[in-house]
């Protein structure tokens, strides 16, 4: 499933709103929005957030299973 997909799957099962997730990691509904629809990157801190949230494993949630390419990219 891709990352996208996934984060947007737990959230719903949880029945957790768009706006709790941005107050979760600090950052306006819109911003969440962006990222969580992967058109803006995460930062390691509210991948942890997430993660922690949900009970599962940054990798769990943010690494693309299919394609093992990552919601985040190492800096060149």
């Amino acid at each position: 499933m891709a990352v996208e997909k996934e984060l947007i799957a737990l959230r719903a099962d949880e029945k957790i709103s768009r706006k709790e997730m941005a107050e979760l990691i600090g950052t306006t509904p819109e911003t969440y929005r962006k990222k969580e629809l992967g058109e803006s990157d995460w930062w390691g801190a509210e991948m942890f957030l997430i993660a922690s949230k949900f009970n599962k494993r940054i990798d769990d949630i943010f690494l693309d299973k299919k394609s093992t390419k990552s919601g985040f990219e190492k800096a060149s």
